[in-house]
């Protein structure tokens, strides 16, 4: 497994940047009560055209490539999360950067909405890690999407996140409402 990521400098490289994310994932359910280790940093972007050409930017000075490309040929992955057409397009990316691997989401089960930056940002939380500043989505969003995705680790933070057994085990009954 993976050593554990150390966010602070991928979160303080795109605050210099300017780039307008939420934090999901391992980070969010550390942000909402439950530390434990991960290897990425998830992010969901605002989807604007200028924040998508900060987050392009962004992603080169730190040579971010395509962590699936395995044996691929680049002509068989044709969208590349430097170009901002192509994350205009809405994908989702596993990338390998100098800061440690990232994860960009522009869409993620359990939560549905033509906007997921919109959509989280509802209910996000404000905070600073070592001086930069973040927002992390609320726990209502996160609580979703780890039901959706279903994996023991989901299982497991949710738990831990409520409690309660029985509410790692349910299945996700659609997004939850806005407050």
């Amino acid at each position: 497994m993976p050593a554990a990521l150390d966010p602070v400098p991928l979160l303080r490289h795109l605050q210099e940047h300017g780039v307008k994310h939420i934090v999901i994932g391992g980070l969010a359910v550390g942000a909402h009560g439950h530390v434990r280790p991960s290897k990425d940093l998830d992010i969901v972007p605002d989807p604007s055209r200028p924040n998508l050409e900060r987050l392009a930017s962004a992603l080169a000075d730190i040579d971010a490539t395509d962590a699936e490309a395995g044996d691929f040929d680049p002509a068989e992955l044709p969208m590349s999360a430097l170009r901002v057409d192509d994350l205009a397009q809405g994908g989702n990316f596993r990338l390998l950067t100098e800061l440690g691997d990232l994860d960009i989401l522009q869409w993620a089960s359990g939560i549905d909405a033509d906007n997921l930056y919109a959509e989280l940002s509802c209910q996000a939380l404000e905070g600073t890690v070592e001086g930069v500043s973040i927002r992390v989505c609320g726990l209502d969003h996160l609580l979703a999407m780890k039901r959706a995705a279903g994996r023991p680790r989901d299982l497991e933070d949710i738990e831990r996140l409520t409690g309660d057994r029985a509410a790692a085990a349910q299945m996700p009954s659609g997004p939850p409402e806005a407050s």
